[in-house]
């Protein structure tokens, strides 16, 4: 029987106060230590942090139990069977005159470039929330992430928000990596978690920091933030322009369609690869999560060359099929600039061509 995860949502205040009387930590800093002045951050505006463009953010009571009624209605939100996984065996050292790409589900991704690796977006636990019956993780066939990842350089993060920042897996890797880089405020989260200020880079929009090899700049998405009551947008969200020796990314965290993708595209413009959120939307989501269709204008926008859709392939947090992100962006992909790696493949960004297989179709018996 599928979790049904808006029904978790409901009773997320219970799951919340449960944890909170045991002092969990998967809830991160308080309001309190993620304070910041205007002066500090360019969307910092009366006490929190604000999108370029207005973005309302519908989460009446009515709304939540449209949501629920339409989840309990929707079909193949799961896969019926495991998902093929392309996970090589062993430990692969990075090449230092490649850069290679691992996508892990969802927005999870590994950047091998000069002989480090980076982790984006890490979250390769099994459960989307701080309650253990919020959005299971789909079965994959043999999936261990981090098997094939020795040394950590440097961990990324766009936001605070629970599928892409997961304190289990932080917990697993943070003694092996050297560096993290996050936008403003989302390092209260980390320091409460034991890491140390020094390790610790913060960005604000457009500000840029030299990690790992790479120049990493900030640029502004369409969202918000809050891991409990009382932190929702005490910290920043953005997306990262990364500038390898090789080559020139784009990972936009989660954002939903507007005016920043024309600036971006006009301030940094010129992407080898562009990594967007394509996946888990919803109408009633629109301002904060693209449509399949709407990633690819903002891979337009950007000057992007190959586009990999993100933010789908893990977790069913909404209500359309598991599968249809990539099927509607591929079937509306005029410019044959989709790639589609499976799940843990690894795949060196001049070969991205052979990026292609449809492994999510199910085989005809």
């Amino acid at each position: 029987m599928k979790p049904h995860w808006l029904i978790g949502l409901a009773l997320l205040p219970v799951g919340y106060a449960a944890r909170k009387f045991r002092s969990d930590p998967n809830f991160g800093a308080p309001a309190g230590a993620m304070k910041y002045v205007k002066e500090q951050g360019v969307s910092w505006k009366m006490g929190s942090f604000r999108n370029l463009d207005k973005t309302p953010i519908q989460e009446g009571f009515s709304q939540l139990l449209g949501d629920l009624y339409g989840y309990l209605k929707a079909k193949n939100t799961q896969p019926a069977e495991a998902l093929p996984v392309g996970v090589a065996a062993g430990v692969t050292p990075p090449d230092p005159e490649k850069d290679h790409l691992t996508w892990y589900g969802h927005s999870a991704l590994r950047l091998e470039t000069g002989g480090k690796t980076i982790l984006i977006d890490p979250m390769l636990g099994e459960w989307v929330a701080p309650v253990p019956f919020l959005g299971h993780r789909f079965p994959y066939k043999n999936y261990d992430p981090l098997a094939g990842v020795d040394k950590i350089d440097l961990v990324v993060y766009s936001h605070d928000h629970y599928d892409h920042l997961d304190y289990d897996t932080l917990m697993a890797i943070k003694d092996r990596t050297e560096a993290f880089l996050v936008p403003l405020g989302v390092g209260a989260h980390l320091c409460s978690w034991g890491i140390p200020q020094e390790k610790i880079t913060e960005l604000d929009w457009w500000k840029s920091a030299e990690l790992a090899g790479c120049r990493f700049t900030a640029t502004p998405a369409r969202h918000f933030s809050g891991r409990s009551p009382g932190t929702r947008n005490k910290s920043l969200w953005c997306g990262f322009a990364i500038e390898t020796r090789l080559h020139r990314l784009y990972f936009g965290g989660d954002s939903g369609y507007g005016s920043h993708y024309p600036m971006i595209g006009k301030k940094l413009g010129g992407f080898d690869l562009t990594m967007l959120d394509s996946g888990q939307y919803h109408k009633r989501w629109k301002n904060i999560h693209m449509q399949p269709e709407e990633a690819l204008r903002a891979h337009q926008d950007i000057e992007g060359k190959a586009l990999l859709p993100i933010h789908w392939g893990a977790f069913s947090l909404s209500d359309h099929p598991w599968y249809e992100p990539i099927d509607r962006i591929t079937k509306a992909d005029e410019l044959d600039c989709v790639i589609s790696p499976l799940i843990g493949q690894r795949f060196s960004i001049d070969g991205i061509n052979r990026c292609r297989e449809k492994w999510w179709v199910p085989a005809e018996d």
